[in-house]
């Protein structure tokens, strides 16, 4: 598994997606709904998600591991001592798993690239 994404919660997503973009140079590389990827365009480097939520002490932010297989590394998590929550989607289309760390802050495990 690696990390390739950082989800930032925010009532304003496409504006905080904006303010990194301009401050940064990053470029608008997906939006979906009100989430909205931005990056370096064919950089294998981490994502920036925002997503409309609420700030909240432990849920602004999540850290989103990507892989193949998101139900057997959910098993392995549990296995672990991990809490993570229902297994979402299919194999064959969009997968994600959330969870928690130790401290109680968001992670998530996905398929999504």
């Amino acid at each position: 598994m690696n990390l390739n994404r950082v989800i930032l919660f925010s009532p304003r997503p496409r504006a905080l997606a904006d303010f990194y973009c301009s401050a940064f140079g990053l470029q608008i590389l997906a939006t979906e709904g009100t989430f909205v990827d931005v990056g370096l365009p064919g950089s294998p480097s981490t994502r920036i998600g925002f997503h409309k939520g609420t700030r909240t002490p432990g849920a602004s932010i999540k850290l989103c591991f990507h892989t193949p297989e998101v139900a057997a590394e959910r098993e392995r998590l549990i296995g672990l001592g991990v809490q993570m929550g229902k297994l979402h989607g299919s194999a064959e289309s969009l997968c994600f798993c959330d969870g928690t760390d130790a401290e109680g802050n968001l992670l998530q495990i996905t398929n999504r690239a």
